[in-house]
């Protein structure tokens, strides 16, 4: 037998042919129709430190039958541990098919391991979803979880990571053998919604409950130093055997730690006259609203006109006494108030940073941002392995600066440049579709045959669709959507693959009817929490609809923005400093970069059966 070289991942097919053989040499006649027993699997199959996998892989000729495939398990093992990965999948992609089941259960762990290792993310997460964790060796559990929940964290699959994590935590009752497993949980917990964590106590055990209560009241007191240390005081007294506060997540220790703002008088920089006053007012009753149920009226909000010169809103605040402000909305302005030297306010500004801005330590920037959802959108492509997406957008300035943003995105990942398309009118975008698919070429090839039959003979033929797209991203508003979406689905040719497509929150109405829903059928967005009614926030929308029925769907987004820009002002010093603390809030997952900008990670929807549900993606 030759070893073959796999320093090369395209040589991976050719040494997966001679393991292959190698495998198919075990038998000296045809493998049973039932599963053969393993009678020797046992400490053999650990590798000692001194061993090469290459070694071992060549060792494995000299033996036969079940043996040649525990020797071959070890070279797996040290392979994976020698970082010689090619090596470690090929071995372990052939292992899982072997005739003894206990072989493939013992495979399973370095198969994952490999997986990862080669970064075959969609392997690696069928391996999980189909694997059933009482069907592996009880030795491996404990590092399956582990692979597992870092697995899912890498994935940005918060909820996934969790769920693994937890098990691994109960099962170990320490983190002696994993010392990073509490600050990975922790991570994962506060990335979390209200309905993600409440959705994890289905079933959980003491320790799982217990760290969902530390989740939630960490989330509750944050930025109220005193309340946080008496509940952190009340959950030991709960769960005694939980750990100790100075063996709590670094995360969690810091946040105790940090002094927030807790600011007395708040200045609120809005257009409280002019053409934005309708915008000013929905972002003004989100604050008021926010502040009513937290402080019970001890915080004061000073409302002060921004149409006002820089002169005159400074002297503003200063005879108001602020030591807080947030605002203002409008772009001009911000880049205004953000650019003066002697601005002495720590302030929340309700737009986005200029790029090339120098930082300060005290300016944070909360918008909106479209171009959040497409990096947003981006990432997903990625963690699908979508290698060839279209992305699709109405002619306007906001619409094709997220198309630029996602193209900007997706090469920043490794990849080419994806394919663009803009269009104006429903001509074009039916024009574009016809093209995109190569229906109209299809269609044309179908005419060209037909002319060259006798009349009397009937071609029946159908167009067929490109192949090679794995997805449409549309950028577009809701009654473009509703055109598109239905002309997609009919021009895809019935035998090929769905053709997933997605869409931003632009595309989405909360006023569709289930006939309008049912055109929609397939399509996937992304949306703030607030505009999907989610279980966190049923409460509040009841109360605002009862105030604030009329409002338009543009003016319900600002007044979930208030509402989060309030709750905000007393987690920006703990997320300025501990970066992987998340907000859940009204308009999105927010966390804060490096740079101050506050981050948003939009929730998934998706039409289906003519209504809308939630979705987790990927």
């Amino acid at each position: 037998m030759v070893l073959c070289n796999v320093n090369s991942s395209k040589l991976k097919p050719l040494l997966f042919l001679c393991l292959s053989g190698l495998l198919a040499s075990c038998a000296q006649q045809p493998k049973p129709a039932t599963e053969r027993p393993v009678t020797s699997v046992g400490e053999d199959i650990t590798p000692t430190v001194s061993e090469d996998a290459r070694e071992l892989y060549q060792k494995a000729r000299d033996y036969q039958g079940e043996a040649r495939q525990i020797h071959l398990l070890r070279a797996a093992r040290v392979a994976l541990e020698q970082q010689q990965y090619p090596l470690a999948l090929a071995i372990t992609q052939v292992l899982s098919n072997s005739e003894y089941r206990l072989i493939r259960q013992r495979n399973t762990l370095p198969l994952l391991q490999a997986y990862i290792a080669n970064r075959e993310t969609e392997r690696a997460n069928a391996l999980l979803e189909q694997t059933s964790l009482d069907t592996l060796p009880t030795a491996d559990v404990s590092e399956y979880l582990w692979h597992g929940g870092q697995f899912y964290a890498q994935q940005l699959r918060s909820l996934a990571a969790s769920r693994w994590l937890l098990q691994l935590d109960q099962l170990q009752q320490t983190n002696s053998q994993y010392p990073e497993l509490w600050d990975l949980l922790w991570q994962q917990l506060t990335a979390l919604n209200q309905s993600n964590l409440a959705s994890l106590r289905t079933g959980a055990g003491n320790r799982q409950l217990a760290w969902l209560s530390l989740a939630e009241l960490s989330r509750v007191n944050v930025g109220q130093q005193q309340a946080l240390q008496q509940a952190l005081s009340d959950w030991h007294r709960r769960y005694p055997f939980m750990p100790e506060q100075d063996a709590l997540p670094q995360a969690l220790q810091q946040l105790t730690a940090l002094t927030p703002y807790q600011p007395a008088r708040i200045g609120v920089l809005l257009p409280l006259t002019g053409n934005f006053r309708a915008h000013a007012k929905a972002l003004q009753y989100g604050l008021i609203t926010a502040a009513t149920e937290q402080t019970a009226g001890t915080v004061q909000l000073i409302f002060i006109d921004s149409q006002q010169s820089p002169e005159q809103i400074t002297e503003a605040l200063k005879q108001q006494l602020v030591d807080f402000v947030v605002g203002p909305l409008l772009r001009d302005q911000v880049d205004k108030v953000s650019k003066q030297s002697d601005w002495p306010w720590p302030t929340l500004f309700l737009n986005s940073r200029e790029p090339l801005q120098q930082k300060r330590p005290d300016h944070f920037f909360f918008a909106l941002s479209m171009e959040d959802e497409a990096s947003q959108m981006a990432e997903l492509f990625q963690q699908k392995n979508y290698r060839r997406p279209v992305v699709i957008s109405v002619r306007n300035n906001i619409s094709q600066r997220m198309q630029q943003h996602f193209a900007s995105e997706w090469q920043a990942l490794g990849h080419g440049a994806p394919e663009l398309y803009q269009f104006s009118a429903k001509a074009e975008l039916e024009a574009i579709v016809s093209s995109l698919l190569e229906t109209d070429a299809s269609q044309s090839r179908i005419r060209s045959i037909s002319s060259l039959l006798d009349r009397n003979t009937k071609l029946e033929a159908e167009p067929h669709s490109r192949l090679d797209i794995d997805a449409i991203y549309l950028i577009a508003d809701p009654v473009q959507t509703r055109l598109f979406k239905p002309y997609v689905d009919v021009s895809v040719n019935q035998t090929a693959p769905r053709l997933p497509v997605y869409a931003s929150s632009r595309s989405f109405s909360a006023s569709l009817d289930r006939n309008e829903q049912r055109d929609l059928n397939g399509l996937t967005f992304t949306e703030m929490p607030w505009m999907l009614g989610e279980q966190s926030s049923v409460a509040l929308r009841e109360q605002y609809q009862q105030l604030f029925s009329d409002q338009d769907e543009v003016l319900q987004r600002l007044f979930a923005m208030g509402h989060d820009a309030f709750q905000l002002i007393a987690r920006l010093k703990q997320q300025q400093h501990l970066p992987a603390l998340v907000f859940p809030g009204l308009t999105g997952q927010l966390s804060l970069d490096s740079n101050g900008s506050i981050v948003r990670r939009l929730s998934w929807a998706s039409y289906r059966n003519n209504r809308l549900i939630a979705v987790q993606e990927p």
